[in-house]
């Protein structure tokens, strides 16, 4: 998508820039709870696994750096989009994507098992009420992430979804969803 924006097209590559702007907000703030929540609550009730919450904050610190690097070139590209600042943002990004799929493949091992025995539902739907709190800010980017979720998802990771989603917000991704995320793709994805 970096790639594909024509040299010198600041309109262009400022949609782009919008969407990642919004994935890098969104990344941000599930790790700022997982932060200010979980990694305390598990450090006090789990010391015995203290090397691995320890392995998921210093992860969460490499994805700080990485963003820092994508959101410091993005400014520039947006700017001047082509050649070297496309370059040097696709980099960023790269870095960026490896860091966390490393996380997340170590969080789904790690992480998951020791959350799901040592948390209670409430604290966990507190974390993530907490992780998804800057989108009520943004409703129709909420609206549009959920539809981008949904989308990705299977059939089960769909109900599963849908059912931790409050009864408004289900029914307005319900129903605005589809037409929204679809506007939204267009915008995003067109030449």
């Amino acid at each position: 998508m970096i790639a594909a924006v024509p040299d010198g097209d600041s309109a262009r590559a400022k949609v782009v820039g919008d969407h990642l702007i919004f994935m890098l907000d969104a990344l941000h703030n599930h790790h700022a709870a997982e932060d200010e929540t979980v990694w305390p609550l598990l450090h006090n009730r789990v010391p015995a696994r203290a090397d691995d919450i320890e392995r998921m904050e210093s992860q969460h610190s490499a994805i700080v750096g990485a963003v820092e690097r994508v959101s410091a070139d993005l400014s520039v590209w947006v700017g001047s989009p082509g050649g070297p600042t496309t370059h040097q943002l696709l980099e960023a990004v790269a870095e960026l994507g490896a860091v966390v799929v490393d996380h997340l493949d170590d969080e789904e091992l790690i992480a998951v098992p020791i959350i799901q025995e040592h948390l209670s539902q409430d604290e966990w739907d507190a974390t993530v009420k907490r992780a998804t709190a800057f989108l009520t800010s943004h409703p129709r980017l909420a609206i549009v992430q959920g539809g981008l979720v949904l989308d990705y998802a299977s059939a089960d990771e769909r109900q599963t979804f849908m059912s931790g989603v409050p009864l408004v917000p289900r029914l307005l991704l319900r129903f605005l969803s589809p037409r929204m995320t679809a506007s939204y793709r267009r915008r995003l994805y067109a030449s």
